[in-house]
C-alpha cells in the first residue's frame, strides 16, 4: 500500500466526512486532519491563541492561516516521522484558501509527498447544498449562514480548486448520487493512488 495524501473538498453538505469514514475502513489508518475540530479544541485553551480563536470563532470570522498551520504542522511532522505506520493523510475540507494550498505545497515538497498528493472534489450544486443543509440539524445551517458558506466557497475555495486543476492533481466526483456510488467513484478514480 502506497502512502498518499488526499484533500477532500466540496460544498457544504457534499458528504466529505462520510466519504472519509468509508475510506478509513482499513487496517492501516489515515491520519485525518479536521481543521474545525482542531480549532474548537484549541479555542478552549486559556492561552493567547486560544482566547483569540474563541473570539474569532464565536463571531464567524476567518481564522488566520498561520494559526491553521500551527495546528496542522505537529500532526504532519508526527506522520512523517512514522510514515510506515500510516496509509496516508486526509484533509477534511482543507485547504480552502489558495494561500493555504501554496503553503502546503512547500511542506509536501520538503516531506517528499508532492507526487503522492491528490485532491478529491465531491461536486454538488448550490441548490443541492442548500437542500441538504436545511435537512440537517446543525446550529450553523440557518439560511443566512448557509448563504455565507456558499458565498465563501465561490470566492475562496473555487480559486483553490482552479489552482489544483491546473496542477493536474484534482479528481472530480459526482456527489449527487448515493453514498455508496460516490465511494465507488472515488475508489475507481483514485485506484492507483489510495
Amino acid at each position: 500500500m502506497k502512502f498518499s495524501v488526499l484533500s477532500m473538498l466540496g460544498r457544504p453538505g457534499a458528504g466529505k466526512g462520510t466519504q472519509i469514514e468509508l475510506l478509513q475502513q482499513d487496517v492501516k489508518k489515515y491520519e485525518i486532519i479536521r481543521t474545525g475540530i482542531l480549532l474548537r479544541k484549541k479555542a478552549k485553551q486559556a492561552d493567547l491563541i486560544g482566547k483569540k480563536l474563541h473570539y474569532v470563532l464565536e463571531r464567524g470570522f476567518l481564522v488566520p492561516t498561520p494559526i491553521v498551520f500551527s495546528l496542522w504542522m505537529p500532526r504532519l511532522v508526527r506522520v512523517k516521522n512514522n510514515e510506515d505506520q500510516y496509509r496516508g493523510v486526509i484533509f477534511d475540507g482543507n485547504p480552502r484558501k489558495l494561500y493555504e494550498a501554496q503553503m502546503l505545497d512547500e511542506v509536501f515538497d520538503m516531506f517528499g509527498w508532492s507526487s503522492r498528493f491528490r485532491v478529491c472534489y465531491i461536486h454538488i450544486s448550490e441548490k443541492e447544498s442548500r437542500k441538504r443543509l436545511k435537512t440537517r440539524d446543525r446550529f450553523d445551517d440557518a439560511s443566512k449562514e448557509i448563504e455565507e458558506r456558499l458565498r465563501w466557497f465561490r470566492t475562496d475555495v473555487e480559486k483553490t480548486l482552479a489552482y489544483y486543476r491546473k496542477k493536474e492533481v484534482l479528481v472530480e466526483v459526482n456527489g449527487e448520487q448515493s453514498q455508496e456510488a460516490v465511494q465507488k467513484e472515488i475508489q475507481r478514480k483514485l485506484k492507483n493512488f489510495i
